[in-house]
Order: C-alpha cells, then sequence, then structure tokens
C-alpha cells in the first residue's frame, strides 16, 4: 500500500475578532432546509483561535471532533466556544461557553486518526425553536449516498480548497470501508479509474462516485455532522492521501482522488450518554426538592 498522508480539518483564524479580514464570523447560510441545527464553533484555545463545525443532539449539547478542543496529546486546552446557529426563519443565535462545558472522549489520545476523535459541547442555555436537534443513527452503515454538512473552505475537486470558510454548505459522497472500529472512509471520485483512491488501497471499494454530487471535506469542517437521512452516523475527523494517482496532485487540499475520514457516532455512542445523562447532584436536588415539596403539602393539610 502506498504512504497515506493525512491533516486533521480544523482551520485556523488568524485575524482578530471583529476584523473584516477574518474567515468566521459572520457566517452566511440558507435557512429552513433542515440543516438548521449545523453551527459553526469558533474555539477559543491556548494556541490560538479556530473555526470548526458542531450539531445539536440535545437541547444543550453540541456535537462535534475532540482535535477541534485538545491538543495533539488529547489534553484539553480549549477555553471558550462561541457556537452560532440559524433559527428558521430568521434572526441568528450565538451561545458562548466557558470552561468546565467541553467534554471529549478520554480514550482520544491526540492521534490524527483515531476512534474517539468525538467531543460534546454543552451549551448555557437550550437553543430553543427553530433550530434542529438531531438524534444518531442506529441502523446499519451502508454504502448508502450521505450528506455531509460543514462551515469550512470551499473549492473544486480539480483545484482543490481555495475560497474561504464561513459558509454552511452540504456535500454528498459514500463510505467506502472502515478503517478501523471507529473510523469511516470515503474517496473523492471524479469518475476516472485512475483517481478512486479507496480502489487502490486493499480492501476498499471500487466505484466512481457520484458525478456533480460527490463531495469532500476541507478546513474548517472538523466535527461537522454526517448524516443518513435526518440522523447523524459520524463527524468530520480528518483528509487523507497518497501518491499520485490516485491523487491528482501532490498535496494535501481537498482534490479529487484523496480521502475524507469520520469518527463513528455509534462506536462513542457510551461516551455521549453518559456525559450527557443527568449528573447525580442534579437527581438528589430534585428528590431532595420533592421532599420539601411533599412535606410542605402534608403541612398544608394538617392546618386545615
Amino acid at each position: 500500500m502506498a504512504p497515506v498522508y493525512f491533516q486533521q480539518e480544523e482551520t485556523r483564524i488568524l485575524a482578530a475578532p471583529n476584523n473584516p479580514a477574518i474567515d468566521a464570523p459572520p457566517f452566511l447560510t440558507p435557512r429552513g432546509v433542515g440543516l438548521d441545527g449545523v453551527g459553526g464553533l469558533v474555539i477559543h484555545r491556548t494556541d490560538g483561535v479556530f473555526l470548526c463545525t458542531g450539531s445539536m443532539i440535545a437541547p444543550m449539547w453540541v456535537l462535534t471532533a475532540a482535535h477541534c478542543l485538545a491538543d495533539t496529546s488529547g489534553n484539553m486546552i480549549t477555553t471558550s466556544v462561541d457556537s452560532t446557529f440559524f433559527p428558521n426563519p430568521s434572526g441568528t443565535l450565538t451561545l458562548t461557553s466557558g470552561v468546565g462545558n467541553f467534554f471529549v472522549n478520554p480514550l482520544y489520545d491526540g492521534s490524527v486518526i483515531s476512534d474517539y476523535d468525538i467531543a460534546l459541547v454543552r451549551l448555557p442555555s437550550p437553543v430553543g425553536p427553530g433550530v434542529d436537534v438531531y438524534s444518531p443513527y442506529t441502523g446499519p452503515i451502508t454504502t448508502s449516498q450521505f450528506t455531509m454538512v460543514g462551515f469550512g473552505q470551499r473549492g473544486d475537486g480539480s483545484t482543490g480548497a481555495t475560497l474561504p470558510s464561513g459558509s454552511r454548505r452540504e456535500g454528498f459522497n459514500n463510505f467506502d470501508f472502515f478503517l478501523s472500529p471507529g473510523v469511516l472512509i470515503a474517496d473523492f471520485d471524479n469518475g476516472n479509474p485512475n483517481n478512486d483512491a479507496s480502489c487502490s488501497i486493499t480492501g476498499g471499494r471500487c466505484d466512481l462516485g457520484l458525478g456533480s454530487l460527490e463531495s469532500n471535506t476541507g478546513h474548517g469542517d472538523s466535527g461537522g455532522p454526517v448524516f443518513f437521512g435526518n440522523q447523524i452516523v459520524a463527524v468530520v475527523s480528518f483528509g487523507a492521501r497518497t501518491t499520485a494517482p490516485p491523487d491528482i496532485d501532490s498535496a494535501l487540499n481537498s482534490t479529487f482522488g484523496e480521502f475524507a475520514g469520520f469518527t463513528s457516532v455509534e462506536f462513542n455512542q457510551g461516551f455521549l450518554d453518559a456525559t450527557m445523562a443527568p449528573e447525580p447532584a442534579s437527581w438528589a436536588g430534585l428528590v431532595l426538592g420533592i421532599g420539601v415539596l411533599a412535606r410542605l403539602r402534608q403541612r398544608k393539610r394538617l392546618s386545615h
């Protein structure tokens, strides 16, 4: 097998906040298309400010990629996250989460390719009406067409990701193979067998793609959802390439013949369930509250 070169897909925001040169925000997005629960995440870390993508999986929980929040050793280095959504039919909602509201799968070790590259951001309040909330996909993972959504860089498969990030866009592809139990791979086909990257990999699928619908990921799409129907099957994790061909050039730049890697939600469902479960203290407070209420009602009845 040819050597594989890979990178993760967040993008650094070089300009200072409120500088017109900044890629995001402000974001541009179509509304009311079932994707209003996919938001742009401006992530403030100790090593800079980065753009990733996230999606709502509960009224106060955003699903994204672990590498958006942690360093290359898996250590949390995020200080705040600005999550921006676009409630249908109009308006912009930005909620800022501070320290203590970021949760990376504890098995994530900072590797570019990881079964555990998944994380959650807890919002300070529910997103409210007009913002879609998605459920995880629980069926069999197949080669059926999927939809991926992100705010990352744009471009053409012939020249790569050359346009700025900041616009929410959707694209389509098919999974070609499992790289490991929690990592799914799709290649970027152009209809030419010489550029069918999956077919060049042992165990990969030979397929010439979806024609004009075929899409790939770019910087800033990290953490973005991958949908089967309206359910999330995976999040965007990394991009990769082998030699040219199948890659059409000698750079890792989202051109035809490259790969996109995704982290399975189902594989990480235990972490998601445990993180979003009510905390014991919350249950204790609820039980205490019910007990106090019962005693007050009893006193009220006894006073009659």
